[in-house]
């Protein structure tokens, strides 16, 4: 039991470190939301293709202006990229399929060096509830 204990510990004080934590459960069939050093980051149940169509609805709504999108495929890994900006934001979506799933990771930059985490996890969050 002792040993489980440290063992536990051990991964959850790496987990912290990384700069990566849990922020929320229950984002999509799949997982939860995760907030990094930069943004935050989720798995969704939905294809790649329907999850752009869920970011740019969330775009829309929350007034954020599309500057750029990209696409590509790398062997049977689609991934696919948005931008955008607010008035004092800029927004960073970038899809990658997984499985039959995407992994969405979403950044907010308030300059060069510093991000709104908060703001990432609003558009990720209202990207998940789009895919469900």
């Amino acid at each position: 039991m002792q040993r489980i204990r440290v063992s536990l510990l051990a991964l959850a004080g790496a987990a912290v470190l990384s700069g990566c934590f849990l922020a929320a459960a229950g984002a999509g069939a799949g997982g939860a939301i995760y907030v990094t050093e930069r943004g935050a980051e989720a798995q969704v149940a939905s294809p790649v293709e329907r999850t752009l169509g869920a970011t740019r609805q969330t775009f829309q709504e929350l007034g954020v202006t599309e500057t750029k999108s990209s696409s590509e495929q790398d062997g049977g890994v689609e991934k696919r990229s948005l931008e955008g900006k607010t008035s004092d934001r800029e927004i960073e979506v970038d899809l990658r399929s997984e499985g039959t799933g995407t992994h969405v990771a979403v950044v907010a930059k308030k300059t060069a060096v510093t991000w709104d985490k908060d703001l990432a996890k609003k558009i990720l969050n209202r990207i998940v509830e789009q895919t469900k």
